[in-house]
């Protein structure tokens, strides 16, 4: 099998970053409803997929000039109005802006993230990003028990326990280049985000970051996307002086404007692991960005997880947007006619419809459901199945699951308000030993049974997430927040039921998205 050597990709990738586990932030779901009226004009064909590299400089694209104080005060307009620092001339821009989050609450609940992220361009055709930051942060018991048997937190990096806190910091960084308007090349440590909704079932930003390289290619009404990305499989220390065992993604995406408001896209994904020795290995017919997977895997006779998947959207009106995915993982139609309960049913969808531009300015409403059949997204081995540092590429629950999301969001000027509902029926896993088809983490092979698996199988398991809450956008610049919210979580699991819940409030950068509501 013919293998090169991933260190020169990995030397482009780390150029504005240190090296370790290292998290560059995807603009989080707030700014997107809170701005939804700006950010959403236009053909949508871009808006279904995006890196996080990019959508740092998303605030270029707001205009803050209707939530300006009209301050006289110099040092008043920079704190409210401004950037922290920012200089800009023919050549080259430099921006500065805080990350904060000094949140506290009832039931212990604390969170200290401090840091910065610069952002920058030379000329017209390069941008890069770069930022860091520490946290201090204590979880409610759902997520605290998952931290706990983990060492990672959702969505970020490798954890030190401290009793019932945790601390870490977080690192990021990267390029992209565009040469013409047809052609873009982007890489550093990151995520990706394919979808119209809240949760992604092809790739999402749920897990930490990678590092990757990714090209656009944009043709009228046609985008195509390939990215490569480097994972780790926590799961395996394969060699003496602890080095994670290295795996690999490769993904391919065409996204098409079918009409002015239908957009439909075609999602293949292919992973695979290292060699034993856990160092850097890359499988070069996975690098070809315009062959399909499917025959390449067969030819090459290779065991590697294969993924393909369809993302669509219709505005069915200016102001209602539906949207939907599909997931096949391993899919054999004779089975799901005749065993429709055969573990090797592994598939799942989406659905969902977003309100907005409605008459109210700046009302968001979403609905949305996400069903995932067991052992979707597993494997063989934890080195080839769908995840990253312990945390899903796709849905942050893993398989064996529906949900229904519900949100609100709406803004008058500098006040947003945001509530958000996730119900959640799934299956929890019962034995270390045996998977039922939840922990994506577990092999595939070491089930108990080849029939009888539904949605929930294992030990029976329901939760409704809760959060309401009220923020003032301090400055628009960064999305600095004063905030004070409620939120609950309820779960029913082995007959019983426990709820915890808390009143918070502080002040925050509201800049990417962190999952803890599932």
């Amino acid at each position: 099998m013919l293998r090169i050597k991933f260190v020169i990709i990995v030397s482009i990738l780390v150029l504005f970053s240190p090296k370790g586990i290292a998290q560059l932030n995807w603009v989080n779901h707030e700014i997107e409803w809170m701005f939804n009226d700006e950010l959403s004009l236009g053909d949508t064909v871009l808006n279904s997929n995006n890196s996080s590299i990019n959508a740092h400089f998303v605030f270029e694209m707001l205009s803050s000039d209707t939530i300006q104080f009209g301050i006289n005060n110099r040092w008043g307009d920079w704190l409210f109005n401004q950037n922290t620092l920012h200089v800009e001339n023919d050549s080259y821009t430099f921006i500065l802006r805080p990350i904060f989050n000094l949140q506290s609450g009832t039931s212990k609940y604390l969170s200290t993230r401090r840091g910065g992220f610069a952002t920058g361009t030379i000329g017209e055709k390069f941008k890069w990003v770069s930022s860091f930051y520490e946290n201090y942060q204590k979880f409610d018991p759902r997520i605290r028990n998952k931290v706990n048997r983990t060492n990672v937190s959702p969505g970020e990096s490798e954890v030190k326990i401290l009793d019932e806190s945790y601390d870490y910091s977080v690192s990021t960084g990267g390029f992209s280049y565009e040469p013409s308007t047809f052609y873009k090349v982007t890489a550093g440590y990151g995520k990706n985000f394919i979808g119209n909704g809240y949760r992604s079932l092809l790739l999402s930003d749920a897990a930490g970051n990678y590092p990757f390289l990714r090209n656009d290619i944009t043709i009228g009404r046609v985008k195509y996307t390939s990215i490569i990305g480097e994972f780790l499989d926590f799961t395996n220390t394969m060699s003496s002086d602890g080095l994670k065992r290295k795996k690999y993604g490769s993904f391919h995406y065409l996204d098409v404007l079918a009409s002015k408001r239908l957009k439909l896209a075609f999602f293949e994904a292919v992973v695979w692991e290292a060699d034993s020795a856990a160092r850097l290995d890359l499988e070069v017919n996975y690098l070809n960005p315009f062959v399909l997977f499917r025959p390449v895997e067969f030819n090459i006779g290779s065991p590697d997880n294969m993924l393909i998947g369809l993302n669509g959207s219709w505005a069915a009106h200016s102001s209602v947007l539906l949207y939907g995915q599909v997931i096949l993982d391993e899919l054999h139609s004779s089975n799901l006619l005749n065993q429709p309960t055969w573990w090797g049913n592994k598939y799942g969808f989406q659905m969902g419809v977003k309100f907005h531009r409605l008459p109210i300015k700046n009302l968001v409403v979403l609905g949305e459901h996400n069903l995932v059949r067991p052992f979707t997204y597993s494997h063989k081995t934890s080195g080839k199945n769908y995840g990253h540092n312990f945390n899903s590429l796709a849905h942050p629950y893993g398989a064996n699951f529906r949900d229904y999301v519900g949100v609100i969001n709406y803004r008058i000027r500098r006040i947003n308000f945001n509530s958000r509902m996730v119900y959640l029926i799934g299956g929890e896993e019962s034995s270390s030993d045996v998977s039922n088809g939840t922990d994506i983490f577990k092999p595939y092979t070491n089930r108990e049974f080849e029939q009888g698996y539904k949605i929930g199988y294992g030990e029976g398991y329901q939760q409704l997430f809760l959060d309401a809450k009220c923020g003032y956008i301090l400055n628009p610049k960064y999305m600095l927040m004063l905030e004070i919210g409620y939120q609950s979580r309820t779960e029913w699991f082995k007959d019983t039921k426990e709820n915890h819940h808390y009143l918070y409030g502080g002040i925050r950068t509201s800049l990417f998205n962190l999952y803890y509501d599932y």
